[in-house]
């Protein structure tokens, strides 16, 4: 599973952003939905994606961990689309994060999680990686010269 430090939400723009470079007047991004770079100034509100939480029963519960739990539960597949019904997105979400203050947790939240969380997906935040098979690789190599 890939690192979300530099993931992060602009203010006033749709989807993500990945942190490329940081400048004298800002910061250079990149989409995820479309892979464009664009320069963002200091005044923008930018939230990376790690500090960012959700409001639980229990308290604030940071958004990493439960994409991490929705990852693994859903096996790194997409949720409902962000677009679908509200009673779909709300049934969606109730599966992920059970646990959800009811009382500050609007269906507007819950459209930008499922939003981000498929941006996710399509990003490969999910994807398993390969175990290291050098090892193995090149021992066989190895014995393979030796013979």
């Amino acid at each position: 599973m890939k690192s979300i430090k530099t993931i992060l939400a602009i203010a006033g723009r749709p989807g993500l952003y990945n942190l490329v470079a940081q400048t004298r007047t800002g910061i250079v991004v990149e989409s995820l939905d479309d892979q464009k770079r664009l320069t963002v100034s200091a005044q923008q509100q930018v939230h990376a994606l790690d500090e960012i939480a959700m409001y639980t029963i229990e308290g604030e519960k940071p958004l990493r961990e439960l994409y991490e739990a929705t990852g693994k539960a859903l096996k790194g597949a997409k949720t409902v689309s962000h677009k679908a019904d509200a009673s779909e997105i709300l049934a969606a979400f109730q599966s992920h994060v059970p646990n959800y203050d009811e009382t500050r947790v609007y269906i507007s939240d819950m459209k930008k999680f499922v939003n981000w969380y498929n941006l996710l997906v399509d990003y490969g935040f999910f994807a398993e990686e390969p175990k290291p098979a050098k090892a193995k690789a090149a021992k066989k190599a190895d014995a393979g010269e030796d013979a």
